[in-house]
């Protein structure tokens, strides 16, 4: 029966394909003095136009499992695109299928999950938990750390994704930038911050070099899951939370409790996300379909800075109108965060040569770009 209805499906497929490509031609005539038609399409472009599951196998396929929820803000976008984009950029040939946070694999083990073959290929951002090498958490957005425009510059021409290459490979994993979030809030705050004393009594949610930096400065640190935190929130054992971008942020329920909000995003000016390839995988594909994927990328980059940038004054209107307050950080605290980043950066370059490294050239691209910014910024 099963071969019975693929037989069936095959021939109507075929059937389609010969009726466009050899009779329509015929009954298509120019009569003279008329202007002629449209040229007829190929059969590789009528299976563009042919849901997925008319159409034959594609020559390469990937699973792909994906960090954000489908309805999350660009995030769970950038992913569908990449679904969408090499499905038509290959004309059907090379798939790569978008599949929800924990369907393939735990979304904190998705770097080693992809660098063992266990799954193909994941997007999320680069990974800065204990599992993974250290200096890769560089990538992943720091605090005080480069803008947008100062990050590609590095990526793509002062050395970072030489870098990049270097650990991504030696754990089996073929990286390739693929979205650029905008910067995160610090967060939304029970009290407002007048002072650095006040971290010391603070019991506050965050995460990779971030937390680090927080501790330092005496607050107690937390990283829980939303469904916990909220209930944390609610209950008063959590003061604070850093989020994500205002974009995000006004989807949650914070600001039922929380309701200082503080969009200066200190702790990350961006947040990259990579599309992760297992290093076997990449390999064994041919010249035309890595650059079909560089492609796509490329354009998930400018879609997601655009989209990103255009979509959080609105959202800042949002979270106003329900009784948050915007808030700036004082200078105080400010110089306070950056000093304790600081010392979290020694101490990292200290125990881990990839890490200094990583940051040493990070550091004279930042430093000869201030410059130039400088010259040129009115």
């Amino acid at each position: 029966m099963r071969n019975s209805v693929i037989g069936l499906i095959v021939g109507t497929v075929l059937g389609i394909v010969f009726g466009a490509t050899v009779i329509a031609p015929r009954l298509q005539r120019t009569a003279p003095g008329t202007t002629a038609t449209a040229p007829t399409p190929t059969p590789a472009e009528l299976a563009k136009q042919l849901p997925r599951a008319l159409v034959p196998r594609p020559d390469v396929s990937m699973k792909m499992a994906n960090a954000f929820p489908p309805d999350t803000p660009v995030a769970g976008e950038l992913a569908r695109r990449i679904d969408a984009h090499i499905w038509d950029v290959s004309r059907g040939q090379f798939e790569v299928r978008s599949y929800p946070p924990g369907a393939l694999a735990p979304v904190s083990d998705l770097f080693e999950a992809v660098g063992s073959g266990g799954i193909d290929a994941a997007f999320a951002p680069s990974p800065s938990g204990s599992k993974s090498p250290p200096a890769l958490a560089l990538f992943s957005g720091i605090p005080f750390g480069p803008d947008i425009e100062e990050f590609l510059g590095w990526m793509e021409f002062g050395g970072g994704r030489a870098l990049l290459d270097e650990l991504n490979q030696e754990n089996g994993v073929h990286g390739i930038l693929c979205g650029l979030l905008p910067p995160s809030a610090l967060g939304w705050f029970r009290q407002e911050l007048q002072s650095p004393q006040e971290f010391r009594s603070l019991r506050i949610n965050a995460s990779g070099l971030t937390k680090k930096a927080l501790t330092r400065l005496g607050a107690e640190v937390v990283d829980l899951p939303v469904g916990e935190l909220t209930v944390a929130i609610e209950q008063g054992a959590v003061d604070a939370v850093g989020w994500a971008s205002p974009m995000l942020d006004k989807s949650m329920a914070f600001g039922t409790w929380l309701k200082n909000y503080y969009p200066q995003g200190w702790n990350q000016l961006l947040t990259p996300l990579q599309l992760m390839i297992n290093q076997k995988k990449w390999q064994s594909l041919n010249a035309t379909q890595k650059a079909q994927i560089e492609s796509v990328c490329g354009d998930n980059v400018r879609h997601s800075i655009a989209e990103g940038e255009s979509g959080q004054f609105k959202a800042l209107q949002e979270i106003y109108a329900a009784g948050v307050h915007l808030q700036r950080l004082p200078p105080s605290v400010r110089d306070a965060l950056e000093r304790a980043w600081q010392q979290v950066v020694q101490q990292e370059s200290n125990a881990d040569p990839q890490f200094r490294r990583v940051w040493e050239s990070l550091s004279t691209f930042h430093a000869n770009f201030a410059v130039w910014r400088e010259l040129s910024r009115p």
